[in-house]
């Protein structure tokens, strides 16, 4: 009967005796980490975007007069001096505006010379009976009467005053609109685009933009214009230097720098929330290759730099309470939290301003370790 009992229970005791042996005290399992120590490297901190090249000065031309596009003297591509004849619109129209403006002023004009003898006339008609009033030759009414008339006169000289002047406007405005009929090239550069053929119908006005009908460009000098966040904004300044990476041009990296930041935002809606972006033009220092207008590139903004600060890769800095920690191995190889105060970040490390020492063991990775995984005076079993 004992022996029966023994070779029952002598398993179970077995297997007690065995685990008490692995989880007795200070015998734990370890968690297995990745560690590197804290060491100095030179950072620099950057703000990635993209966005699109174009000139630095491109004007858009329209006309300002409308009609028929009967010369167009350039082809896309085509290089310009300022002052050269680009295209010329038909004049028919405008020609007999301005034959008719003339011929309208010179009417006025001959009404104003009739008026004027009929000015002469009531003055002499009124110092006639003026002086025959004095001599009671005539009455006081047919005096008031010559009065009334050189008064009328006068008036009458007035208006055909104004009516010249407005013909004189009229015959001026005629002429300019004909002299816009021909276009002439605003700036020395480039014809980037044309949007407009010969025998085509355009539309221009003085008061508002018409058809555009090209473009001029100074491709020697060229821009990137990116968007970035309202947290970044902040930390860019003009003349910051950029790194530009154009995708016609492979494994070659361009210099930069900002030339000015937006100082109104732009809002752009998303389906979850709405996101503010700022834009920042890039131009471009590079003169050995040739950029072209709609070509896409990708910048890096250097806001500042750092030589021979403490650093460590990013995913070992973690936060609890608004404070930033990292977890080093302490005496016995147990973990150890630290708080640290950080400083410039470049893409995966990060500068340690105070709490660490060159050569601090400091745990970074696993991540799920890092962040939530490891208690304090936890065993740990670091590996390079």
């Amino acid at each position: 009967m004992n022996r029966k009992i023994i070779r029952k229970w002598l398993p179970v005791a077995l297997a007690g005796a065995l685990l008490l042996l692995v989880f007795r005290p200070g015998r734990t399992p370890r968690l297995e980490v990745l560690v590197q120590p804290a060491e100095r490297r030179d950072l620099v901190e950057t703000i990635p975007a993209s966005g699109v090249i174009r000139p630095v000065v491109e004007v858009k031309i329209t006309p300002d007069v409308s009609g028929e596009v009967v010369e167009l003297r350039v082809r896309e591509g085509d290089p310009v001096e300022q002052g050269d004849l680009i295209l010329r619109i038909r004049q028919d129209l405008y020609l007999s505006q301005v034959e008719q403006a003339g011929a309208s002023l010179g009417s006025l004009r001959a009404q104003y010379a009739r008026q004027r003898a009929e000015v002469r006339q009531a003055q002499l008609i009124y110092d006639r009976d003026r002086k025959l009033f004095d001599l009671n030759a005539v009455s006081e009414a047919e005096l008031q009467a010559s009065r009334t008339s050189l008064e009328v006169a006068r008036s009458s000289l007035r208006a055909a005053e104004f009516a010249i002047r407005s013909g004189e406007a009229q015959l001026k405005e005629a002429r300019e609109n004909l002299q816009k009929t021909t276009l002439y090239a605003p700036i020395s550069g480039t014809v980037s685009r044309i949007n407009v053929e010969k025998g085509e119908r355009v539309v221009g006005t003085s008061q508002m933009s018409g058809t555009e009908l090209l473009r001029i460009a100074d491709l020697s000098r060229m821009e990137v214009v990116v968007e970035v966040g309202e947290s970044d904004i902040v930390r860019i300044a003009p003349l910051d230097s950029v790194e530009v990476e154009v995708d016609a041009y492979p494994r070659q990296k361009f210099r930069g720098r900002v030339t000015q930041t937006a100082n109104s935002a732009k809002k752009l809606e998303d389906r979850f929330d709405q996101v503010t972006n700022f834009a920042v033009r890039i131009e471009l220092l590079s003169d050995s290759v040739k950029f072209l207008p709609g070509m896409t590139a990708a910048v890096s903004i250097i806001t500042e730099r750092r030589n021979g600060c403490l650093t460590l890769p990013v995913e070992s800095v973690f936060t609890r309470n608004k404070e930033e920690f990292v977890w080093i191995v302490g005496p016995g190889s147990t973990a150890q939290a630290r708080r640290v105060v950080t400083g410039i970040q470049q893409q995966d490390r990060i500068e340690i301003r105070e709490g660490l020492s060159e050569g601090d063991p400091v745990v970074v990775g696993p991540p799920d370790a890092v962040g939530k995984g490891i208690v304090e005076g936890q065993r740990l079993k670091p590996s390079n």
